[in-house]
């Protein structure tokens, strides 16, 4: 009788085995539960600076935007119009693919072997990161990227274990491209992962990955994603290009560089979601049951020293926390006995488990008054205050002479102006030489502005430039409260110098 060997791996190691059934009915609950805490405090504070953005750059449909591609403000733009000042229908995108999310890295413990304690710790420890609660309470480009990260990734894992085996299916490799074409869509951040890859793929394998015809075909799918969007740039002066030193010169919102990789563990969760994290990249680079997977191991090294290295926001790391979670689940269960297991036991214990999700909804999402939470929390600050602030904005224009605009420091005032103006007789548009917005709308002639904020150009363009009365808010609103505001005489046609007045930083 003749037999045939299995598949062998780089090393002689034996091809993965099936992966196990998945925990199909406490991981949906779980994600259920997810999504229904976010629905309920979706209507909670207000509008996000960013959502106000999105709002007012969808009004104005675009191939692409100064600072980002057209996915978020065209999608922000057909939700306010299905449902008008409706936050829930806004966020509705966010809750869905947070709760998506915490699918998804149980799917990857899955394929990394992992069986129901596996799949639902990474699942858990998902459900309670931080970073991906509090961003998926909101609308953002940092709600979406995550997912398509994951996503990518969990195709990946999906082709390399049966790769293994000597069945690899690379139709999932154009759905790989696909998945790129839409993170591309949203944020121009994911050729940072792909190129880790090739270059854990050349390092670690399987090599065969990049010459497969239809990977090709994939990413072939995601350049043509990228059309309209560079064709905007290309048009405008690539203005997306200079975006890179603005989020470096941002660090103090985020911190340094020596607080990134700190911010990047509190972000993923101390406990289990740090934990996890620092054994999923040891496992992948080390444990030979996820030998397989071994070039995703170092592509997540890689990509964590470039946005080290450029300076990049700690949360863009959030992309691998699925991977990492899954890595470091299986790992735990692998692990069982051995004398390795000490340091991390603690964090995956349920009551450990339990707790930190309660301190993490409690610290993260809106469940308190925002006063508590707005002096120091980004995310609050940045979604109180609009309404005041635009009543206030708005008593100070009627003091001025007919016909003066309103030019706004900031992107994020320009559009609450812009969004809330006209239930207090604000006049539209408002305009900003601000990211975006500099993009916009120019005023009329040489009309008189009111300049909300510290407009930095002033000093130089305005041939009158007459301090007004501070606006002062009725709380405690870091972001918009005690905001400057003066009156400006311009020194030429406001079409003739708004190129050289625009700022992105």
């Amino acid at each position: 009788m003749t037999t045939t060997s299995s598949p062998r791996l780089p090393g002689g190691a034996a091809p993965v085995a099936d992966p196990p059934a998945v925990a199909w009915r406490p991981l949906l609950a779980m994600a259920a539960g997810v999504a229904v805490l976010l629905g309920a405090l979706s209507a909670r504070y207000g509008y996000f600076g960013d959502e106000y953005y999105f709002l007012s750059a969808g009004a104005r449909p675009a191939l692409g935007y100064a600072d980002q591609p057209p996915m978020l403000p065209l999608l922000a733009d057909a939700l306010h119009r299905l449902a008008p000042g409706n936050l829930v229908v806004l966020r509705l995108p966010a809750t869905l693919l947070t709760a998506a999310g915490v699918v998804l890295a149980a799917l990857i413990a899955a394929e990394f072997g992992g069986g129901r304690r596996a799949q639902l710790t990474a699942a858990a420890a998902t459900a309670i990161s931080p970073y991906l609660l509090a961003t998926g309470h909101l609308l953002a480009t940092s709600t979406v990227d995550p997912f398509c990260w994951a996503l990518a990734l969990l195709l990946l894992v999906r082709w390399m274990r049966r790769e293994s085996r000597g069945d690899a299916d690379d139709r999932l490799l154009v759905w790989l491209g696909v998945v790129v074409a839409v993170a591309l869509f949203d944020k121009v951040l994911i050729p940072v992962l792909l190129a880790a890859v090739a270059v854990g793929v050349v390092v670690a394998g399987p090599r065969r990955l990049l010459t497969r015809p239809l990977l090709w075909v994939g990413l072939g799918i995601a350049v043509l994603s990228t059309v309209p969007t560079l064709f905007w740039q290309a048009t405008h002066g690539w203005p997306q290009l200079r975006m890179g030193s603005v989020v470096a010169g941002e660090s103090a919102l985020f911190g340094d560089r020596w607080q990134f990789l700190p911010r990047a563990l509190y972000y993923a969760g101390l406990a289990p979601g740090a934990v996890l994290a620092v054994l999923g990249v040891w496992a992948l680079l080390r444990l030979e049951a996820l030998r397989p997977w071994r070039s995703l191991g170092w592509a997540s090294v890689l990509v964590t020293a470039v946005l080290l290295a450029a300076g990049g926001r700690p949360y863009y790391l959030s992309g691998l926390y699925a991977l990492l979670f899954a890595a470091g689940a299986v790992a735990a269960g692998q692990l069982v006995g051995s004398r390795r297991r000490g340091w991390w036991r603690w964090a995956l214990r349920p009551t450990v488990i339990g707790v930190s999700a309660v301190l993490t909804v409690l610290w993260v999402l809106p469940v308190g008054p925002a006063s508590w939470r707005a002096p120091t929390e980004f995310e609050t600050m940045g979604q109180i205050g609009w309404d005041p602030f635009t009543a206030g904005v708005t008593r100070q224009w009627r003091a001025l002479p007919p016909g003066t605009v309103v030019v706004a420091y900031s992107y994020w005032y320009a559009s609450a102006l812009e969004h809330e103006g006209p239930a207090h007789g604000l006049p539209q548009p408002v305009y900003s030489t601000h990211r975006g917005f500099g993009y916009f709308d120019v005023p009329p002639g040489s009309a008189d502005a009111l300049l909300v904020g510290d407009v930095p150009w002033a000093p130089r363009f305005c041939s009158r430039l007459v301090p007004l009365p501070p606006y002062v808010g009725p709380e405690v609103a870091p972001v918009n409260d005690r905001v400057r505001m003066a009156l400006c005489t311009p020194s030429a046609p406001w079409a003739q110098a708004w190129p050289s007045l625009r700022n992105l930083a």
